[in-house]
């Protein structure tokens, strides 16, 4: 990538094009060379813009990382609204592992492991990649309330510990049951342990607040 920051003059309009050049750039940095090789002069570079224009939008290599999460989280989980709760759960299931399994997976992944050992990346994923599952599960919850396959909202406990289990069975299901390396011993049937995942998903849900079952449960 070539796109250069015509924009270096302090107070001039940011180019948004510099933006998304910065964002994939580091995307690309963070899935070839991890956490310890992300730096900015290293993103910058790649991007072929200056460090001076990479500083002016995110002062950190951590407030850069935490902008590369919150372009994966809101170009992947928004807008699911599919006319039901079981269809829009699946589609919420299928996206965060359509993120782990696409160029930005690696990225996310060396983010989030990183992120045990720095609390301000830790804070800054919080706000940008569990909030943003979160957020999604309250509209499709609100969206099924909505339609009359609920009977009220989930309180604020419950949706904390379903987002939890949204990213944590994405994640090990992408770790544990990823395609095979050659060789190796081949993993059970994903598509089995996804429905499955998913009718335990919505039997939770049910058990919380529902109006009768969920469909497709009984």
């Amino acid at each position: 990538m070539t796109t250069k920051d015509s924009a270096a003059t302090p107070g001039r309009p940011k180019d948004p094009r510099v933006d998304a050049a910065l964002i994939e750039a580091a995307i690309e940095v963070l899935r070839e060379s991890g956490w310890a090789g992300f730096t900015t002069t290293a993103v910058a570079r790649r991007a072929g813009a200056s460090t001076a224009s990479l500083y002016r939008r995110w002062p950190s290599k951590q407030q850069l990382a935490g902008a590369v999460a919150r372009h994966i989280a809101l170009n992947e989980l928004s807008g699911i609204d599919t006319g039901s709760l079981e269809g829009d759960i699946r589609e919420l299931f299928a996206r965060k592992l359509r993120i782990l399994q696409s160029a930005t997976g690696p990225a996310l992944l060396s983010l989030m492991g990183q992120a045990a050992h720095e609390p301000e990346l830790r804070r800054i994923l919080h706000d940008d990649v569990y909030l943003a599952v979160r957020d999604q599960l309250e509209r499709v919850i609100v969206q099924a309330v909505r339609r009359g396959e609920l009977r009220e909202v989930i309180d604020a406990a419950h949706t904390d510990a379903l987002t939890l289990v949204v990213m944590g069975t994405t994640l090990a299901r992408w770790v544990f049951f990823a395609p095979s390396d050659a060789g190796s011993t081949p993993p059970p049937d994903g598509r089995d342990i996804a429905e499955t995942e998913l009718r335990l998903f919505l039997a939770a849900i049910s058990g919380v607040v529902s109006k009768g079952a969920v469909p497709g449960l009984t």
